[in-house]
């Protein structure tokens, strides 16, 4: 490695030059992009895209109840720049004490895929649950004393 590490921050001098900044990321995807959005936001802009390639007949419904019903709940205020890996770590440790492992599956999955398109809409470099701790065959256990 170079040890060079790539930047994406970008520093403007005055408040024209922010707008200016704004606007052309606006252009550059297409759309009015708030580079802030909250994750709710973002699903709201997004609708049923982030269920594309999913069958609509059966794995579409149990995505879209773990994004309403729980995901957007848990984290939907946060603004997308501001999740981390830990927040989503801290959100599913929550969620597997109430939820079974499919409907925990169907929840992740959900987010995953809204991430995504924030990746895909520049909103955000990389998708915090991809880099998240990965659990294999947890159970639903009382705590030990």
């Amino acid at each position: 490695m170079s040890g060079f590490r790539k930047s994406r921050s970008f520093t403007v001098d005055s408040e024209p030059s922010a707008r200016e900044f704004f606007s052309a990321l606006g252009t550059h995807v297409g759309a009015d992009l708030d580079p802030f959005i909250t994750l709710t936001g973002c699903a709201d802009r997004i609708g049923d895209r982030f269920l594309r390639g999913v069958d609509m007949t059966s794995t579409a419904s149990g995505y879209r109840a773990g994004l309403w019903l729980r995901v957007l709940p848990a984290l939907g205020r946060l603004r997308i720049r501001d999740i981390t890996a830990g927040i989503v770590d801290r959100s599913i440790d929550r969620w597997e004490v109430e939820h079974s492992r499919s409907t925990l599956k169907n929840t992740i999955a959900a987010l995953t895929r809204v991430l995504d398109e924030a990746v895909r809409d520049e909103i955000i470099i990389r998708n915090p649950v991809r880099d998240r701790a990965h659990r294999r065959n947890r159970t639903r256990e009382a705590p030990q004393l």
